[in-house]
């Protein structure tokens, strides 16, 4: 199925699974910055969710990718964990019956 993004009222509008191609990002991601209200949409019906195209630019901008961010080139410190010294607990008895 090939999409195709609507013009309604003189606006190009995108679904989900199209902003999710033209964004470059996961369907989960997309609507989780609709629910944050990061990603302007407009619902049409139950279920559907139209978003304007600009907005779907504008959020493109914003999104960062882990090599632009670079968190996962942080050095960590080595873990410098010491046993703790824990006395011993004292051996169970047995009941003799």
């Amino acid at each position: 199925m090939i999409a195709t993004p609507q013009k309604i009222e003189g606006r190009t509008y995108l679904t989900v699974l199209e902003a999710v191609e033209h964004m470059g990002c996961s369907d989960g991601w997309v609507r989780r910055l609709i629910r944050s209200g990061k990603l302007p949409a407009t619902k049409f019906g139950r279920r559907v969710y139209m978003i304007a195209l600009d907005a779907a630019d504008d959020a493109k901008k914003e999104l960062s990718t882990r090599s632009v961010g670079k968190r996962h080139l942080a050095v960590r410190p080595a873990a410098s964990r010491i046993a703790a010294k824990r006395p011993k607990k004292p051996a169970r008895r047995r009941r003799s019956a």
